[in-house]
Formats: structure tokens, sequence, C-alpha cells
């Protein structure tokens, strides 16, 4: 995946990302694993366009297409978490809606997103990266423990689109 390219999203690449995260919502069927998303709801169009002017969206392409994004919010997520690194709350990094496009998974660009991500966080002047992985969802979770994260604990969280649901938070410490 040397020729991927990844760079911070602006509103021109709101297009592509919906086509990515709509491609992701689609082929959730066919996955044994998954974040379970709801194209239209978590995440749809109106969501993404405000997420590339509140947060920081970083989006990895190949040939022109968008093969891989997350988005990183600033300010805590879980307050209920007792997290092992203390920091500010501007201090802190929140990923969200992190995912490949299923052709390209199994490539390698799954980490190179993920590190490029935590670069972009670094520079930002976050201190902790904090996230969610649903229960059962290893791949996503065996990622981001090889990338250096830690798991904190296993709890139920409640998501507006899919409602109450075992997880578990992680954190990486920048």
């Amino acid at each position: 995946m040397s020729n991927a390219q990844i760079k911070v999203a602006d509103q021109d690449d709101l297009n592509a990302l919906a086509g990515l995260y709509k491609a992701i919502c689609d082929h959730q069927p066919l996955d044994q694993y998954g974040a379970d998303w709801t194209w239209g709801e978590y995440p749809s169009v109106d969501g993404l366009r405000q997420m590339i002017a509140d947060a920081r969206v970083l989006v990895a392409y190949q040939d022109d297409q968008a093969i891989g994004a997350g988005v990183l919010t600033t300010g805590e997520d879980y307050p209920q978490i007792d997290w092992p690194t203390p920091a500010d709350s501007d201090e802190i990094g929140v990923l969200h809606l992190f995912g490949v496009h299923p052709r390209y998974r199994g490539t390698g660009i799954a980490s190179k997103l993920l590190q490029a991500i935590l670069r972009q966080a670094k520079a930002d002047g976050k201190r902790v990266i904090h996230l969610d992985v649903l229960d059962g969802n290893l791949p996503s979770e065996k990622l981001y423990v090889k990338n250096g994260f830690r798991v904190v604990q296993s709890l139920t969280l409640h998501y507006d689109d899919i409602g109450d649901q075992d997880a578990k938070v992680l954190e990486y410490q920048l």
C-alpha cells in the first residue's frame, strides 16, 4: 500500500468520504466483524460535512478513490472512565469512524492510516487518544493493540443509532 496518500480532509473530499463510508456500511451484512454503522444516520453526508468543519478528518486515497478514513475530535467522550493518563480536555483526542474500504482490507492501509492519525494528533497538541470498539470486533481491537493502544475497560455504552452495546475503551498515550 505504498502508493496510498493520506491527507487532512476538506469539503472537497466530502463526496469521496461519503462513498467510502456508504461502501463500508453496505458491506456490513457480509462482515463477521464490524462497527455496525447505519448509513444516513451515523455516518451521514451532513454529519461528515460537519466533522470536516469541526474535527480533524484524515482520509487515505489510492488512485483518486478514498480507501480509508478516521475522524479525530477533541475532548472527552467517556467521562465515566478512570483513564490511566491524566489530560486536560483539549489534550484528549477521540477517534471515531475509523474504517477501510472492504476491497482494501488486509493491505496494511489501516495501520498506515492509524499511524498518520496519531502523528496528526500529536502535532495538534494531544496527549492521549481514546476510542471504543464493540465487543467481538476482534480485527479492530487487534489493530489498535498492535499499534500501541491498551484496553482500559469493558463496559456497556449507549450509541444513538444501535442502542446499548458491550464495548471496550482503549487509550494511546502520545
